[in-house]
């Protein structure tokens, strides 16, 4: 059965849609107005979505514009840190532009696309100096001192050193760098360098009593502690706790202090392998 879909014209329209040619449609014999409908709807849809895809594709894309900057290539001995501070970019900056998350990390050879560098620039590598002894950084026994306890940080960020910190804690009115000691991890410091802050020089104590503060530069809830850092925590906790008779329970880490409400020094930080160490040097 063969089914026009076009109106009956009108008598008053009759000669005009006389000369339109009609349009018919084959359907199925079981088919009744309603499907007809339906057929027709369809083939607007598909008319439709057409249109609009053709539309679509005229849109000329827009034009990426490339960033700004230069390729530098790691050389040895050149550390983020020290190729950040040459351009006088932001360590983070870079760290963003190459999507790296441990700037530690980073190898003789590597490209690295420094933001809005406009021309090549030499960069000092960085040449570490003799570590001294963790005894001869500490120091002889103050006999007046009563340490107690021995706390351990982190920085919870990816980079610095005692003095970047020092700055810091003075802006926030800490009265200077809070720790007794920082352990660097290579970016404003040597890797596994011991540096060591005012108060211990002065032998004062900060909010806790007779409780030494040691910082490890890093985020250990992002990275591990690298190699370096960890024989340094191990051979200066161990100096400490033999001068100041500290038992291996009193050495902690911030987070395990009560009442205390952070997550320092991260999830990453090794405290029972530092405890394993010291009790083999007993």
């Amino acid at each position: 059965m063969i089914y026009s879909l076009q109106k009956k014209p009108e008598k008053s329209n009759r000669r005009l849609m006389q000369r339109q040619p009609a349009v018919f449609y084959d359907l199925p014999a079981s088919c009744g107005n309603k499907q007809a409908g339906l057929f027709l709807i369809a083939r607007i849809f598909i008319v439709a979505f057409a249109l609009l895809s053709f539309w679509g594709c005229a849109t000329a894309p827009r034009k990426r514009v490339p960033p700004q900057g230069i390729y530098h290539i790691v050389g040895s001995g050149q550390t983020l840190y020290r190729i950040a501070k040459t351009y006088d970019v932001n360590v983070d900056t870079i760290m963003r532009a190459n999507k790296i998350s441990d700037p530690t990390k980073i190898g003789v050879g590597q490209q690295l696309f420094i933001p809005g560098a406009k021309a090549f620039l030499y960069v000092e590598p960085y040449h570490p100096a003799v570590q001294e002894s963790a005894a001869k950084i500490v120091g002889p026994k103050n006999r007046f001192s009563r340490w107690q306890y021995i706390t351990l940080h982190h920085s919870a960020t990816l980079q610095g050193n005692a003095e970047v910190f020092d700055r810091n804690h003075r802006s926030r009115g800490m009265g200077g760098l809070f720790y007794h000691f920082v352990i660097g991890n290579g970016t404003g410091s040597g890797d596994g360098e011991i540096e060591v802050g005012w108060r211990w020089e002065k032998q004062t104590q900060v909010n806790r009593p007779n409780d030494i503060q040691i910082c490890l530069v890093g985020n250990f809830n992002q990275q591990h502690v690298s190699n370096a850092q960890f024989e340094s925590l191990v051979e200066l906790v161990d100096t400490l706790r033999k001068q100041y008779n500290i038992p291996l329970s009193n050495i902690r880490r911030h987070k395990d202090i009560r009442g205390s409400v952070t997550e320092c020094p991260g999830n990453f930080f090794p405290l029972k392998e530092v405890l394993a160490q010291l009790k083999k040097k007993k």
